[in-house]
């Protein structure tokens, strides 16, 4: 069975993903029978390895391979007549042998590629996909807005065991946006602010969903961009103090840069700042604004390093090669070398 698992919506396609782990069946059990690849340096000998290898005391084991697929992506605001990203002859390669591979994958393997960004249909996956939709599952996972943004939280919290009034939903959705890993944070700690014993109110929201860290990551990032490491280092722990979770803060700063690599490709295409509202789902002009002028900090394909980067400090996060305070300060200090 092959999976593509793509788009922007991080929390839901890390959901998805845990389902298919909790499939392999015990957590010990199951890390056992998962293997994970980084894809900008896999190979297809390790691949194919990981894939043929036999599950141990369980019936499946899964194989998962991160960003692979995104390298073929063409940026927005090239010219037309370079439309077609170009693919190296070592790619080619791992395509055709991967093509060849692909009726041979053992039925006890689930071969998972998750993509962090949405993928066009002209992406060279599709055609490695199989063409009998039984042992192909592909979901793309793109982030609500508006109403639907609205709906997602109040269906979040009632899974949650909580309610929240529709002000407050509305607020919530307003101040937060449709970035759905923070916005599940930020439901737990009200609902905990509530007790759990009456409905989250718009006051609720206004105490706790602080607009100072939102200041304080853009004071990191601009910090990050202007290569200052000790200011950069003040912010970070600044936030750690107020009570930002590592890993809700590592979140914020993914969004950060998912949003300045997004602004810098509209603008490129001379995309007005109410447009770029529009295709991000950014309700605060001042969020665009300011990241615009981040974003003059950062060539394109250093942001785009970064991105890759901060997903690969996340996997080592939740694969306790390392702790998260010290992974945090170890990524500020990396971004401004």
């Amino acid at each position: 069975m092959l999976y593509l698992l793509h788009g922007e919506d991080e929390l839901t396609r890390s959901e998805e993903l845990a389902r298919l782990r909790e499939k392999l069946g015990d957590p010990t059990v199951a890390s056992l029978n998962t293997a994970v690849f980084n894809g900008r340096d896999v190979s297809l000998t390790a691949l194919v390895q990981a894939c043929n290898a036999l599950p141990f005391m369980s019936n499946r084991r899964l194989v998962i391979v991160q960003d692979f697929w995104l390298r073929f992506e063409q940026r927005e605001g090239r010219k037309v007549k370079d439309r077609q990203p170009k693919i190296s002859a070592a790619d080619a390669a791992f395509i055709k042998g991967l093509l060849e591979y692909l009726p041979r994958l053992p039925e006890t393997t689930r071969l998972a590629f998750v993509e962090s960004r949405s993928l066009s249909p002209t992406n060279p996956v599709f055609s490695v996909l199989p063409a009998d939709k039984k042992r192909a599952y592909v979901k793309e996972f793109i982030a609500p807005q508006g109403r639907e943004l609205e709906r997602w939280i109040e269906q979040r919290m009632a899974v949650k065991g909580g309610s929240i009034v529709p002000q407050a939903t509305q607020e919530l959705a307003r101040m937060v946006g449709n970035d759905l890993r923070q916005l599940d944070q930020e439901l737990e700690k009200l609902l905990a602010y509530a007790n759990f014993q009456r409905p989250v109110t718009m006051s609720d929201v206004h105490a706790l969903v602080h607009a100072a860290q939102t200041a304080n990551v853009f004071a990191l990032v601009d910090a990050i961009g202007l290569r200052q490491i000790e200011h950069a280092t003040r912010y970070l722990h600044e936030l750690l103090d107020s009570g930002a979770a590592p890993m809700y803060l590592l979140s914020m700063i993914e969004r950060q840069f998912r949003i300045l690599l997004q602004v810098k490709e509209l603008r490129e295409r001379r995309a007005s700042t109410a447009e770029m509202q529009r295709t991000l789902g950014i309700r605060q002009e001042f969020v665009i604004e300011k990241s615009l002028r981040q974003a003059q900090h950062f060539a394109m394909a250093r942001l785009e390093s970064i991105y890759s980067h901060l997903a690969d400090v996340e996997q080592a996060i939740k694969t306790g090669e390392i702790g998260e305070v010290l992974a945090l300060d170890m990524l500020v200090a990396e971004l401004c070398a």
